[in-house]
């Protein structure tokens, strides 16, 4: 099975919090936010020991960072918020946490996380150069976690760059309380989950990938909007304008440097202006299109086909929902046999049946390899290593021997 697919649709990383006791939290990554909550809070099967508490259920999802350009990268990203204190992402000199224990093995211990720890830390990765420029954004469902951020920007020694959207995404109170770190009551935590409408599939990207399409299938590709040569159909990477109202193709590179002129010590852009309806264009939007064209051939039939019908039957918009709830499940199966080739590497315990990962924050050494799971997942892991190769980005994976709860 290839390990080439297109950027995921969507893949975040999240922040939870006990509304019960607000000390205890927890990071994880995940495709489906709903279905993951669910877990956490035992409405459905799956998730991790360590959230299965009563004493600590229901769990809030105070906030995500999205916009990976594949699953490996939200791992990379992931496993970097949990361990501050030893990723190779952040420079030692720069690190805000520091490991002032060791485990038996003499390998650092992880310091016990705060929601004040957590978000500084989080705030500290999305400026370092590894993660600067990736097409990422950060949702807010708490509003008092949203006021510990905002509290520790005013402090940061260097703002996060401007490309990186914040979004509150919670019902505002005028009664809340000024201690961010206050127990949030019930009901705030019940009204704060505006998880549901989040857009998980590609959806979003259905008007650029039919555009795309029709340019490609009736061999309209024509010349490059920047290089002018021809593009021969079928034999380069091209990029296509997602504005509808253009039809602007280019070459992927000569794209990129169009985007980068101003930019001469950067490889990959994060936006830029197009050469043709001079719109400004999202550089990650184009390649997710691109990598669509390119890898995700059954992701595009899905996308583009009409209505449901299942054993001859019409199918109403809530079953399809269902139906389609089913085939991601499958999708994130077969990631099982991929990431047998990425073992070496065993920075993260997956959910097979969900693509999940799951990570204890705040508590001891514990190993979380109790979680509740299938027998199955539990004897794999699943990533994909895609998007990071059409985005121009060099993986690196991060040695985990030295947190045996990895």
């Amino acid at each position: 099975m290839p390990l080439d697919r297109p950027i995921p649709a969507f893949y975040c990383c999240y922040l939870l919090r006990s509304t019960i006791r607000p000390s205890a939290v927890y990071v994880g990554s995940t495709p489906h936010p709903v279905r993951r909550l669910r877990q956490h809070n035992g409405e459905a099967k799956g998730g991790a020991v360590r959230t299965n508490r009563p004493s600590l259920r229901p769990w809030e999802m105070s906030c995500i960072v999205t916009g990976f350009p594949s699953h490996i990268a939200a791992l990379q990203f992931e496993w970097a918020w949990q361990n501050p204190h030893i990723t190779l992402h952040i420079p030692p000199e720069s690190r805000i946490q520091h490991a002032n224990q060791k485990k038996r093995s003499g390998q650092p211990k992880r310091p016990r996380h705060s929601v004040a720890s957590l978000l500084s830390n989080l705030h500290l990765l999305l400026r370092v150069p590894s993660f600067s420029r990736w097409p990422l954004e950060v949702r807010f469902f708490s509003e008092n976690v949203y006021k510990a951020w905002s509290k520790w920007c005013k402090t940061a020694a260097e703002p996060i760059r401007d490309s990186i959207n914040i979004i509150q995404d919670f019902p505002t109170s005028d009664t809340a309380s000024d201690d961010v770190l206050d127990n949030p009551s019930t009901e705030e935590a019940k009204l704060a989950h505006f998880i549901t409408a989040l857009a998980v599939d590609y959806s979003k990207e259905r008007p650029h990938v039919e555009k795309g399409k029709n340019i490609v299938d009736f061999e309209r590709e024509g010349a490059c909007s920047i290089c002018h040569n021809d593009l021969e159909h079928d034999a380069g990477f091209y990029t296509i304008c997602p504005n509808l109202g253009c039809e602007s193709v280019a070459h992927l590179t000569c794209l990129s440097q169009h985007f980068l002129k101003d930019e001469e010590d950067e490889l990959v852009p994060v936006k830029g202006q197009c050469p043709t309806c001079k719109a400004e264009i999202i550089w990650v939007n184009v390649v997710r299109e691109l990598s669509l064209r390119l890898r995700g051939q059954k992701e595009v039939e899905k996308l583009l086909k009409g209505k449901r019908v299942r054993k001859g039957k019409a199918v109403t918009a809530s079953q399809a929902a269902d139906i389609d709830d089913e085939e991601d499940e499958d999708d994130d199966d077969e990631l099982v046999d991929e990431i047998e080739l990425l073992r070496e590497s065993d920075f993260a315990e997956t959910d097979t049946v969900t693509g999940d990962t799951w990570h204890e924050i705040d508590t001891s050494d514990d190993s979380d390899s109790e979680s509740i799971i299938s027998n199955k997942s539990k004897a794999k892991q699943a990533t994909s290593c895609t998007g990071i190769q059409a985005l121009g980005l060099k993986t690196v994976i991060e040695n985990t021997d030295s947190e045996a709860e990895i």
